[in-house]
């Protein structure tokens, strides 16, 4: 894989970016929260020979820095429409996985003419899902954990929320290792900031402007019914089956023939 360097934003973000293949079509893969780009390895290799790939660290993760005090979904929505610029990408497919979902949606809404479609990787689930109180509290309980101890408490949240029983033990330490390592302010604000977008989803797709391509695991279902309430420009869901959070790296092979055919279906 090919390593390359960008500064945008006045020279105040430099992005880290892995770069393989020509096209017509770019790919422009974005990993998930307290990840890296390395994730997205095996769909570079495998989609390089067709399409330009590119994916980047986002920054404040991986090895991409930036010099902001908030980490939040508009902002990086907007990194991304720097990097196309910066890059002078054309025909972009957006393929955001976990948090980045909400960051290609962001992106998306911008209406850049080099952007064609996006697809998302286990993301859009819990549209219109109504939490209990109860359930509320956990997920309160969890964030002040984690801002008190990032280090400890996000790699318990991944085996408690993020695998399926078949996940292998590689790829729970993977994740587990990258989570603890983590910038932990940075860590906890981009999770406290999706948070607050995810107030904002509804509207969002309200107002998109394309298609919605997503490939979900069913391991946790997708609630379809509030997709179809609120995507403007209709949306299409292809289940990935056992599988946790990462099926690019849990199942590569069955992922990137899935992905292929969501790709093609964009025009």
């Amino acid at each position: 894989m090919t390593e390359k360097t960008m500064k945008i934003k006045n020279g105040s973000t430099q992005i880290s970016y892995l770069e393989e293949g020509k096209g017509d079509k770019t790919l422009l893969l974005l990993h998930g929260w307290c990840i890296n780009s390395a994730y997205w390895e095996n769909q570079i290799d495998y989609f390089k020979e067709k399409y330009k790939v590119v994916a980047i660290d986002l920054p404040g993760f991986g090895k991409s820095t930036s010099q902001r005090q908030e980490w939040t979904i508009q902002q990086y929505g907007t990194d991304v429409i720097e990097v196309i610029d910066q890059l002078g990408l054309s025909n972009v497919i957006l393929v955001g996985h976990s948090m980045s979902g909400e960051i290609i949606l962001e992106a998306a809404l911008k209406d850049h003419p080099s952007v064609i479609g996006l697809v998302g990787i286990d993301n859009f689930k819990m549209i219109d899902v109504h939490f209990t109180p109860e359930q509320l509290a956990e997920m309160q309980s969890y964030m002040d954990l984690l801002q008190k101890d990032f280090k400890n408490t996000a790699p318990v949240y991944a085996d408690k929320m993020l695998f399926h029983p078949s996940t292998d033990e590689a790829v729970r330490n993977r994740v587990k290792k990258d989570f603890e390592h983590a910038d932990p302010e940075i860590g906890f604000s981009a999770l406290k900031e999706l948070m607050n977008y995810s107030m904002l989803e509804s509207a969002g797709l309200a107002n998109l402007n394309y298609k919605l391509y997503l490939i979900n695991s069913d391991f946790v279902p997708t609630n379809a019914g509030g997709l179809a309430r609120h995507c403007k420009s209709s949306f299409e869901v292809v289940d990935i089956h056992d599988t946790g959070h990462y099926p690019m790296i849990e199942k590569p092979e069955e992922f990137n023939k899935l992905l292929e055919a969501t790709i093609e279906g964009i025009e």
